[in-house]
């Protein structure tokens, strides 16, 4: 009899295979995507799914390749590591700039009359909590809101 995988399963799959994913990224600074399939031993289907799940989070970013091939590296959007604490008068202040946009550090520093620093310490605190995502466009981070994920079983019906 055949159990298929519950949703728990599969997600601590994705985490299994990222966790091989950084370990191999943290060895060179940059992976060509078949390579990187070869070194982690996963399957082109499963690579593919945990790169997209870290470039999601803003760990992972795409590079620039040759052609099509699909070039990746570590990311680093220069957010510190903070614990959630409550959030700050700044970072409700980033957070609601950012309801609806994307936007840059430094753009955002200038568009709320704050300096950069306290902009990063916001987007920082923001991370904690899992609000935000980035983005890597060239060299530039690009922070919006993650979208809310809709529970299922609290909708009614009418």
């Amino acid at each position: 009899m055949f159990n298929p995988p519950t949703v728990e399963d599969l997600q601590e799959t994705r985490r299994a295979n990222e966790k091989l994913v950084l370990a191999a990224l943290d060895s060179k600074p940059e992976w060509v995507e078949t390579e990187l399939a070869k070194t982690t031993g996963l399957a082109l289907s499963h690579l593919r799914a945990a790169l997209a799940s870290l470039l999601d989070q803003g760990r992972v970013r795409r590079l620039p390749g040759t052609g099509t091939r699909a070039v990746y590296g570590l990311a680093d959007p220069g957010l510190a590591d903070v614990p959630a604490t409550p959030l700050t008068a700044n970072a409700k202040k980033v957070k609601a700039y950012l309801e609806g946009r994307a936007d840059s550090a430094l753009h955002t520093a200038e568009q709320l009359r704050m300096t950069r620093e306290e902009v990063m310490a916001a987007f920082s605190l923001l991370n904690a909590h899992g609000l935000i995502t980035c983005t890597f466009v060239g060299s530039l981070v690009i922070f919006r809101l993650r979208e809310a994920r809709v529970d299922q079983s609290s909708k009614q019906v009418a």
